[in-house]
């Protein structure tokens, strides 16, 4: 029974971490209109934070065919580690392969660029992706007690691992608590002049709110080693209660940890700026828009393992009084993965970051390298 129950848990994580889910906007697509294209393979490129398919063919939206003769189209699909977990690799699309593809067609009429939620087939072929691996290494690691239940380390040290947020849906506003400056931001929220587009990272906490991405901790008696795979984020907390960049850059702050009994607390300010600081539009504390932090930003994190060692509990406390009316607080839970679980690299791309605010005024996607 807990077999089913935990591929049941997992299986609903992966799949709404699909590609009706990817962590850009789906504003600007119209999640009512079913798209269907059958034709061939002009470019693929597998990047992030989304892979693109440009694809010549006859496209059929709610049941019209939309031309007589082939057309050029755009598809924006997830990134690397997503599409690599599901066994999709840079090569497994290739140029003048036949394809049919299935998504949602832009808001804008007569813009040839979609949102791609499903590979139909290639070369006349069903195409099948293996999109339960994470979820049958889990499964057989219960089953056999051993990486899944955090392979006997006690205390603090069974935190360590690698680990899946269980994904919450954003609303249509932000969860945060915005002041005046906060909601003022959020409303004046302008895609075109989102970090998104540029690869800077999401910030913390913001970045446990996407979906399916791995999170790797590693913790000895003088630090902690905390690694997202989304966008690569690799922060060093130091445990002697003496304050330090938690990155090279300072981009995650100064930050100082501490051990309470079996919990890993972590303390950090001195956030750089920056336009989605608090909130990412399509993450639950953005809610539809981005949330701006000041310099004054804080974040307090606790970390926690239940008694079976296969759920991870993250505690958070945001504050900045420039943006928000009081500290906000917030409960993620994760799900334990096997230790060797693959992590996939990121490696953000410009082009393809800048994809989820395109508009038909935009340059084509371009073709080949």
């Amino acid at each position: 029974m807990q077999r089913r129950f935990l591929r049941a848990t997992l299986l609903s994580l992966a799949l709404l971490a699909g590609p009706a889910l990817a962590h850009h906007s789906r504003a600007g697509y119209d999640q009512s209109k079913s798209l269907e294209i059958r034709g061939t393979v002009v470019d693929f490129k597998l990047r992030s934070p989304h892979s693109s398919l440009v694809v010549d063919g006859i496209a059929i939206i709610d049941g019209v065919r939309q031309s007589r003769e082939a057309e050029r189209w755009e598809f924006e699909s997830e990134a690397v580690p997503p599409l690599r977990a599901q066994g999709i690799d840079a090569d497994t699309f290739e140029v003048g392969d036949s394809i049919v593809l299935e998504g949602h067609p832009h808001r804008t009429v007569g813009f040839k660029f979609a949102q791609l939620t499903k590979f139909v087939s290639v070369n006349g072929r069903p195409f099948q992706t293996q999109a339960g691996r994470r979820i049958e290494a889990t499964e057989e690691a219960t089953a056999e007690g051993g990486a899944a239940s955090g392979s006997g380390a006690v205390g603090v040290a069974r935190i360590a691992g690698r680990w899946v947020p269980k994904f919450v849906p954003p609303g249509d506003h932000s969860a945060l608590p915005l002041n005046a400056a906060g909601m003022k931001a959020w409303n004046d929220y302008d895609p075109k002049r989102s970090p998104a587009n540029t690869c800077e990272p999401m910030s913390i906490p913001e970045i446990f709110h996407a979906p399916f991405y791995l999170y790797e901790i590693a913790i000895d008696d003088e630090k902690a080693v905390l690694r997202t795979e989304a966008y690569e984020i690799l922060r060093t907390v130091p445990l002697d209660g003496k304050p330090a960049k938690a990155d090279p850059k300072g981009q995650f702050g100064t930050v100082v940890g501490r051990v309470e009994g079996d919990t890993l607390v972590i303390e950090s300010r001195g956030y750089p700026p920056s336009r989605w600081g608090l909130g990412a539009a399509t993450q639950l504390n953005g809610g539809g828009a981005d949330v701006p932090s000041s310099d004054q930003k804080t974040v307090v994190e606790r970390y926690s393992v239940s008694a079976d060692g296969r759920v991870l509990t993250y505690d958070y406390t945001l504050s900045d009084p420039v943006y928000l009316e009081k500290p906000y607080d917030y409960t993620i839970e994760f799900l334990r993965v096997p230790d060797d679980t693959p992590i996939y690299p990121y490696e953000c791309d410009v082009e393809s970051a800048s994809m989820f605010s395109r508009t038909p005024e935009d340059a084509p996607l371009k073709i080949g390298n």
